[in-house]
């Protein structure tokens, strides 16, 4: 019987890791010099958690929950997205009252839903995000965008556009959204039948439909810029005044929308331009959301974040041709010509590796062709030929596979000459 890994998984083999491993590298790198620290919370958690913070309503929780039982009868959930998980920890450790705020946190790590896997999109998927707690200030809205903006410049991506929105806080929206309850009721037999179902529950995603939010009714739907207050508005003026000062190229798009229910005013989605992702174009999203920490037993506070699909953006760089440097950790093949220089080998390679140079033996291998096989396989600038005659000697021949020069040196000497020859 053979076995398939789940359907909207997939295998992250070597060079895949290895792409993987210098991207989160690169993004925890932004994050550090953004000024944000590492948090890791569990992969799974109480389904409560999920339903108050994203939103009953919210596709997340009506379709693709990946939900069980514990052995307890309790109702848990692997984890969706990473905000409530990080907000959840926050509230609990009481970090508000142990760390300066705004606190500055970042994860990494697995998500799930379950949804039609595609490209780009999978059942198991990987997240990148941040989270500026308890701060009320437009900068610091600003600040993210920016640094959103830099993770893409920072790789080379060219072809992505920067679209904001103001959704107005929750006075505000309850209002919008009783208008739009009336508005697309009259135009409801034009409607997709997921979006006759949202009319009364979340008019909002609507606006964003891949299909009904291309008709024109649904284009001319009210806006919300009368039930702002003069705060709002101005709040997202200066945010506009300040994106243009930093030359920052972005389009107001009215009709962007967030997928979960904590979002309040200032929001954000980078887009790839890229027609092959046409139908699933975000790269980065996110925004401001408020009474999230309030919900889930804390103090009273507003928030920022963004988050970002580790899958999605590794698509995006095929497409535009960006490689990443693949980790190579592997410098030096030990090349032991009988068994009787085996400890001899052995000993030379914890020597190596302590002093932070890869190494590897095939021990089992004495021909030195097919060391040399070995080393082209996996990329080593150098080889090491340990016969009978080096180990009595107490020397080691170094070949340079990449200047094809030999030498022989002693064995105390060959961190010297590997540092020196790297």
């Amino acid at each position: 019987m053979s076995y398939l890994k789940p359907r909207g998984t997939e295998d992250w083999l070597p060079d895949a890791s290895e792409r993987y491993r210098t991207l989160t590298d690169l993004l925890t790198l932004i994050a550090n010099l953004n000024g944000y620290r590492e948090i890791k919370t569990p992969i799974f958690e109480n389904s409560e958690l999920f339903i108050r913070s994203v939103g009953e309503t919210s596709d997340i929780v009506k379709k693709e929950f990946y939900s069980f039982k514990d052995k307890g009868d309790r109702e848990m959930v692997l984890r969706p997205e990473g905000t409530a998980g990080v907000i959840r920890s926050v509230v609990e450790e009481k970090l508000l009252n142990k760390l300066p705020t705004p606190i500055k946190l970042f994860y990494i790590g697995p998500m799930f839903r379950y949804e039609r896997p595609q490209s780009g999109r999978l059942r198991q998927f990987n997240q990148f995000g941040v989270e500026c707690i308890n701060t009320n200030s437009v900068m610091d809205d600003v600040d993210l965008l920016l640094m959103a903006i830099s993770i893409l410049q920072t790789l080379g991506v060219k072809k992505y556009q920067v679209f904001i929105n103001n959704i107005g806080g929750f006075e505000a929206r309850k209002k919008w959204i009783i208008e739009l309850k009336e508005y697309f009721e009259k135009y409801k037999n034009q409607l997709s039948e997921l979006s006759q179902s949202r009319i009364g529950t979340n008019p909002l995603r609507i606006l964003d439909d891949k299909e009904d939010g291309k008709k024109d009714f649904v284009k001319k739907a009210p806006k919300i810029d009368k039930f702002l207050s003069d705060k709002e508005k101005n709040d997202f003026k200066v945010i506009g005044q300040l994106l243009k000062n930093m030359e920052v190229d972005f389009k107001i798009d009215d009709t962007l929308v967030r997928g979960l229910d904590y979002y309040t005013n200032f929001i954000f989605e980078i887009n790839s331009t890229d027609d092959r992702l046409a139908g699933q174009p975000a790269i980065i999203g996110g925004g401001r959301y408020a009474n999230l920490v309030k919900e889930l037993g804390g103090e009273e506070c507003s928030c920022t974040g963004f988050a970002l699909g580790i899958e999605r953006l590794l698509l995006i760089l095929d497409y535009e041709n960006i490689s990443l440097p693949l980790q190579k950790p592997i410098d030096v093949v030990i090349a032991n010509l009988n068994e009787r220089t085996q400890p001899t080998a052995i000993l030379i390679l914890a020597i190596l590796r302590s002093a932070g140079i890869g190494a590897v033996c095939k021990f089992e291998t004495y021909k030195l062709q097919k060391n040399f096989s070995y080393a082209e396989a996996l990329k080593a600038r150098f080889v090491m030929i340990l016969g009978e005659k080096e180990l009595s000697d107490k020397k080691i021949v170094i070949k340079d596979q990449k200047t094809l020069k030999q030498e022989t040196i002693e064995i105390t000497k060959i961190v010297d000459f590997i540092k020196k020859n790297k």
